[in-house]
């Protein structure tokens, strides 16, 4: 009996010590159905650490915005460029309106002055001649309204003054003047203009009258 006794109490012995190496080995006194899943993990050592957010970087402008603002300013441009246009146009059309009713005809009255040695259809012819010659001047743009109308003052005065004995030196002399002063701008056309061209709808620059002598630009020279 004693004999078995002690067997009994080897085996608790050895039971008690295979339980204390079975808790140390688990990390406390937990029982094997306490032991947690261990999982393997296998560490990736070429994987590259991810990297964090940028910071912020300057405002982009979007392209639309940029193509958007660009049409508008060309818009604003061609919208200025034909304002300004169409005021200079009706400046323009007023300007040489002006000259054909009121500059123009001041010279008509000389037609009766005729000189006694000049056949009258050749005085008549003269005097058609600068009535051209002044709708052309007036026309060009050259001259403003008050500057046109000194100029119709200055030519209603010529008339009124002359006779049919001074008649042809004061057309010479108001040719002379306007030679001088407007030159190219009542040259006389070589050939008339292209029917296409800006220039088809100006008045034509007729010569200067044969009887009055060549001008004094010519003669200078």
């Amino acid at each position: 009996m004693s004999l078995g006794l002690a067997a009994s109490a080897g085996r608790s012995v050895t039971a008690s010590i295979a339980k204390a190496d079975l808790s140390m080995a688990t990390g406390g006194g937990a029982t094997s159905d306490e032991v947690p899943d261990r999982r393997w993990r296998r560490d990736d050592r070429t994987a590259r650490p991810v990297a964090g957010p940028s910071p912020p970087g300057p405002a982009r402008v979007s392209g639309r915005r940029v193509v958007l603002a660009m049409t508008a300013a060309v818009l604003l441009l061609w919208l200025g460029l034909d304002q300004a246009f169409r005021g200079w146009r009706a400046r323009y059309q007023a300007r040489a309106a002006f000259g054909a009713a009121r500059v123009a005809p001041a010279i008509d009255p000389l037609a009766r002055s005729n000189p006694p040695d000049v056949p009258p259809l050749e005085w008549r012819r003269a005097v058609a001649d600068t009535h051209a010659m002044l709708l052309a001047l007036t026309g060009s743009g050259l001259l403003d309204e008050p500057r046109m109308d000194e100029l119709r003052r200055d030519i209603a005065a010529r008339v009124d003054r002359a006779r049919p004995e001074t008649a042809r030196a004061t057309l010479a002399a108001l040719w002379d003047d306007l030679e001088r002063k407007a030159g190219p701008a009542i040259a006389p056309d070589r050939v008339p203009p292209p029917a296409n061209s800006r220039h088809a709808a100006r008045h034509p620059r007729p010569p200067r009258p044969s009887l009055l002598g060549p001008s004094p630009r010519v003669t200078a020279r």
